[in-house]
């Protein structure tokens, strides 16, 4: 065998040598049962869905409210208030409710995300062992 690196390096680097640290030994099982309980986390409560769900619901009474309205003509043909206030609370539940459901489908891709990421981590871990799933 040559005594010539089988490699070049063109800068320079200094190689730091890791410290040692603490650990806890864990059984596969265990492993797996955490990777199981990570795996079936979910939100169940997802506030957003749920105030966009009310909301599109009093949106659409308002609807039906504005369109069903049985108003007396005013003498300078003008729309009477309460018509208004039902088109209002309709326009306004739709934007707020409709927002409410996209803030909802954000927050739940956003917490499946994250256990993914827990997921992912614990499988590079495993790589490094070279652990079989039994």
């Amino acid at each position: 065998m040559s005594t010539d690196p089988s490699f070049k390096m063109s800068q320079d680097y200094e190689l730091v040598a890791p410290q040692k640290k603490r650990a806890y030994p864990i059984l596969v099982e265990e492993w797996l049962h955490l990777k199981d309980k990570i795996r079936a986390i979910t939100d169940d409560a997802n506030l957003y869905h749920t105030l966009g769900s009310v909301l599109l619901g009093v949106a659409g009474s308002a609807l039906v409210a504005a369109l069903t309205l049985d108003l007396p003509k005013s003498e300078q043909d003008t729309m009477a208030m309460p018509l208004i206030i039902a088109w209002f609370i309709f326009v306004t539940a739709v934007i707020c409710g409709g927002l409410s459901l996209l803030f909802g489908g954000k927050q739940r891709e956003i917490q499946s995300a994250s256990t993914q990421d827990v997921i992912q981590q614990m499988e590079l871990i495993e790589k490094r062992y070279a652990v079989d799933e039994t």
